[in-house]
């Protein structure tokens, strides 16, 4: 009965985490455990909650300050600057005492954005030989659980930081993980990241409100929201409840003549299956719902598996089965498809789980809805389909780990607010010290690129005016190449980079990683994410803190026409300019009919001379302006130029808002 242990245990944790956060006096946000980094070298800022009235002390390394606690019960303290150091135990008394062990004064980063930053390091090109060696306790990692709001939050959900070991760093963001490496490894000090990043989010739910609305050109994000459904609206305030139920999984054979393969039907009042595998549950995306055994199961006797609980936004509960207990694949290609009952209120989708896909788009039924009765539902493996965005894989039926079954409430998986993330996952974090923030999104905003030019320095300047110690250091990821690699049409993906080259060349203190040769065009969630981390670390290392290195890949500055030839200046170019292979690629150019040509290309001191014979007299060019360009125009320390254009001519996404 290891499953209804599980349920037990969760309902006994919940009962007590709500108890603690009602009765417990004082009270800490959950920033606050064992393990965590304070920022070196600025004003510590410790908070909380207490009775009314309270007197609270707080003491930190020989410090000790003394506040009361107001009548909304809170109360706040600012402890002195300390130098890097550690470890020490931060004490708070109140009626009680809440001691924090282990707690270390170094450099605190925010690392932010969609998938390809939570893209985890199991899965990024060199983890096999990275994981050994990721031991370092003074490496330390935060992650903010998921959390959709329409209001600001004081708390996140519960969590806590860990210290970076092979166990812990697998599932870390990767990028997060090598950025702070290669910072550890330079500054010889404590680092912390709080990963605060959910896959396929738009760069609007993390915008603060007020930006969103003070520009024009953003008003037709907050006008969409404003018109959804009441029942949309309501869903993103308040979580809402669902119940399934399911029993009797068997696969159906390929061959008319074969038997169908009992596959589970939990009546032993366990939850393995009859391949030596189980069904395992994760709470992770679901911190309010369960997994449990209940009686009786379909047709009165036995048992059936039922999820439910409470689904905030549009998070979804994820139950998997393994076919083996060590998560091995196993050949299934004898069968066609699979059979089970459902019942209750929600809906739902079948994954099969294949090792060849790395990148979440799984083969997947349609969504499904259940009803108050039992009923059965029968999938055919051929019907299956991926979504589209990830790496598109044949299905392998001969290599299969397993199934997923992705439950969701009856209302299925609706859109997210604006500024539901700013709300429900970077507010918590305002009060805490930070040196800056690292950002890798833009994918979900490419069909809107232009606008993103007004959204990305938005969201910059509101979350400088949330954390209030000025215009810290905001790095952006550039988003790699991918899709196809035609270069004289309009692209999108170009159009979504420019934007982030304008914000990085525009805004104060403001840095970019360019990543446009370590991308997969067949693959929206490439696996060299150590390069992308480096380059990240790079430009701190050399505009944060000060280290007398090359940090960029040379930058489009100005171009001039000279006869039928235009020399492109370029900023950032180290030791000089080079070329990756025999000749430039990469480069087009376009006369006053705008009809961009290849062109031929050449290194001229720090600068770049392009021309074509079909263009007489040049007015515009372009490098590097494609989805999945074929570029290789670099500096001597191997940093790629990031892509560019020297036209202001509209693009596919300038009317997209």
């Amino acid at each position: 009965m290891v499953n209804q242990s599980r349920t037990i245990l969760l309902g006994l944790l919940l009962t007590a985490s709500l108890a603690s956060a009602v009765h417990a006096e004082p009270r800490l946000p959950h920033l606050f455990s064992d393990h965590m980094v304070l920022q070196r070298e600025a004003e510590i800022h410790v908070w909380g909650w207490a009775g009314p009235g309270e007197s609270i002390t707080v003491s930190l390394a020989g410090t000790t300050l003394q506040t009361t606690a107001a009548n909304d019960s809170r109360w706040s303290v600012s402890l002195p600057a300390l130098p890097a150091g550690g470890p020490f135990v931060l004490e708070v008394r109140g009626t009680k005492a809440i001691v924090i062990r282990d707690v270390m004064i170094g450099e605190v980063w925010v690392a932010s954005g969609q998938s390809n930053m939570t893209y985890a390091l199991s899965s990024a090109v060199g983890a096999a030989q990275e994981i050994p060696k990721a031991n370092d306790s003074s490496l330390r990692f935060f992650t903010v659980p998921h959390k959709i709001a329409l209001e600001p939050q004081a708390d996140t959900l519960p969590a806590a930081w860990e210290m970076c070991s092979s166990e812990t760093v697998k599932s870390f963001s990767a990028v997060g993980y090598f950025f702070a490496r290669d910072l550890r490894r330079a500054l010889g000090v404590p680092v912390g990241v709080i990963l605060s990043a959910w896959p396929g989010t738009q760069a609007e739910e993390w915008t603060d409100p007020a930006s969103l609305r003070r520009e024009p050109v953003l008003q037709p994000i907050v006008s969409r929201w404003e018109a959804s459904p009441p029942g949309q609206k309501a869903y993103a305030a308040r979580p809402r409840e669902f119940s399934l139920e399911f029993d009797d999984f068997e696969l159906l054979p390929a061959r008319p003549d074969a038997p169908a393969m009992a596959f589970s039907n939990f009546d032993d009042g366990s939850s393995r299956t009859s391949t030596g595998g189980d069904w395992n549950y994760t709470w992770t995306e679901a911190p309010d719902s369960a997994f449990s055994l209940v009686a009786p199961g379909r047709g009165g006797t036995g048992y059936a598996a039922k999820i439910a609980g409470m689904l905030d936004g549009t998070s979804y509960a994820r139950w998997q089965a393994r076919v083996h207990a060590d998560s091995s694949s196993m050949n299934l290609s004898e069968y066609a498809g699979i059979r089970f009952f459902v019942r209750g209120k929600g809906s739902f989708s079948l994954r099969t789980l294949q090792p060849s896909i790395s990148d979440w788009d799984d083969y997947s039924s349609n969504t499904l809805h259940a009803t108050p009765e039992w009923q059965e539902v029968t999938i055919w493996f051929k019907d299956l389909k991926q979504a589209g965005w990830g790496v598109q894989e044949k299905l392998t039926l001969d290599q299969l780990s397993g199934f997923a079954l992705v439950c969701m409430t009856d209302l299925e998986d609706l859109p997210r607010p604006p500024s539901g993330l700013y709300e429900g996952m970077i507010t918590p974090l305002e009060s805490y010290g930070i040196r800056g923030a690292v950002w890798y999104q833009g994918e979900s905003n490419t069909d809107r690129a232009f606008q993103y030019r007004t959204l990305l320095p938005a969201m910059i300047h509101g979350w400088r005016d949330t954390w209030k110690i000025g215009d810290f250091p905001f790095l952006i990821v550039q988003l790699p190449n991918h899709g196809s690699s035609v270069e004289f049409g309009d692209s999108i993906w170009a159009e979504l980079r420019e934007s982030q080259l304008l914000a990085a060349k525009n805004i104060v203190n403001t840095g970019l990683g360019v990543t446009i040769d370590v991308g997969d065009p067949k693959n929206v969630h490439p696996a060299r994410k150590e390069e992308v981390g480096h380059r990240l670390a790079l430009w701190a290392l050399g505009a944060t803190y000060g280290k007398k290195i090359v940090y960029s890949g040379p930058m489009y500055e100005s171009f001039r026409v000279e006869g039928k030839e235009m020399r492109i200046r370029f900023q950032q170019t180290g030791a000089g300019l080079k070329v990756d292979g025999d000749s430039l690629r990469g480069f087009t150019i376009a006369g006053a009919d705008r009809k961009f040509h290849r062109a031929s290309a050449r290194i001229d001191g720090d600068t770049v001379l392009v021309t074509s014979v079909e263009v007489e007299t040049p007015v515009a060019v372009r490098y590097a302006w494609a989805n999945s360009p074929d570029c290789n125009l670099y500096n001597q320390e191997g940093l790629p130029a990031s892509p560019f254009r020297t036209d202001d001519w509209p693009g596919e996404s300038y009317n997209k808002r």
